[in-house]
């Protein structure tokens, strides 16, 4: 199979499309999507304003689920969301959003899953999943007008579902990929794509973050610049957030630090929205509010919880463009 075509360079001009409130979104546009909360396997979604707030939940027409819901903004782009199906259903479906309107949901030929797939803007997009029922390999495909063919990641199991992000280093970025290990393995591991220009069209092999344990699951962002922020749970009944960087051009993470005031029982999401790395997450134990924080700088804002926001998973977040 050729590699994927090299995406466009950054820096490019921005498209803009109408926001559901009204407004113009354009690249550097945020949005969140989340399951809903008990037995409602809706899927909704929001945005966030330009005074930084967060808009009014709405479900996604058609979209249900009974686990994890993953976003991605190419840059020029549609919104691309993807997602397990409802209980028993273990297809992955995908749409995206022109303008103030989602496409209808379609399932993306020979994906399945029993957790939910990640996505990450690259040459179109990126996916990754866990396999069905008791095949722990992360699988992975791409959409460039249509979906490839799905291809096992070399090395790489899980128990949970994998966390892809693109690292802004080149002319057109490097796609990584972070996983919880497999059955009691809660190690986190990470590898990069060789693709593009390299047409090699694969992984590299799987390494360790060090120091980095989780029981649920990972996130990814790749901020302006360069490098990574990565964020999880804690091991076991540890339902705090850590978090770890991979400074632009280096191979080693820095060791994890808990992120203050975030705790969670399922994990985070990330994602970078003007220049600042943004978080999103269910509270801990019996708390389905979505929190978030973001860090501007060298530290994380005190967590505060969207309105109206509640979720029985881990929410998705992703910036158009990024």
């Amino acid at each position: 199979m050729p590699g994927l075509a090299a995406p466009e360079a950054y820096g490019l001009p921005r498209a803009r499309a109408r926001a559901s409130d009204g407004g113009t979104y354009s690249d550097g546009s945020t949005y969140m999507a989340w399951r809903g909360l008990g037995g409602d396997q809706r899927i909704f979604w929001n945005g966030v304003r330009n005074d930084g707030g967060w808009t009014g939940p709405q479900p996604v027409p058609g979209a249900f689920t009974s686990g994890g819901v993953a976003l991605a903004g190419p840059s020029g782009g549609a919104l691309h969301m993807a997602w397990k199906g409802v209980e028993g259903d273990e297809r992955i479906f995908w749409n995206r959003l022109d303008g103030t309107t989602w496409s209808g949901p379609e399932p993306v030929p020979g994906a399945l899953t029993k957790v939910g797939p990640a996505l990450a803007p690259y040459a179109g997009v990126l996916m990754a999943w866990r396999g069905l029922g008791g095949d722990q390999r992360v699988w992975w495909n791409s959409r460039f007008g249509r979906w490839t063919a799905p291809q096992v990641v070399p090395g790489a199991l899980t128990g949970f579902g994998p966390a892809l992000a693109v690292d802004h280093i080149g002319t057109y970025g490097v796609p990584r990929m972070a996983w919880r290990g497999a059955d009691a393995d809660e190690r986190i591991w990470w590898n990069t794509y060789r693709g593009g220009d390299s047409g090699t069209n694969d992984w590299t092999g799987p390494q360790p973050v060090p120091g980095a344990l989780t029981s649920a699951g990972v996130a990814l962002a790749g901020p302006p610049g360069g490098g990574l922020h990565m964020a999880w749970k804690g091991a076991g009944g540890d339902e705090r957030i850590w978090w770890s960087r991979l400074h632009a051009g280096s191979t080693a993470w820095t060791a994890p630090q808990p992120v203050p005031g975030a705790l969670s029982s399922v994990g985070p999401a990330l994602a970078v929205y003007s220049g600042s790395v943004y978080m999103t997450w269910k509270g801990a134990g019996g708390d389905e509010r979505i929190w978030w924080s973001r860090f501007p700088a060298t530290t994380w804002t005190p967590p505060q919880p969207v309105d109206g926001a509640l979720t029985a998973f881990r929410p998705a977040l992703a910036t158009i463009g990024n």
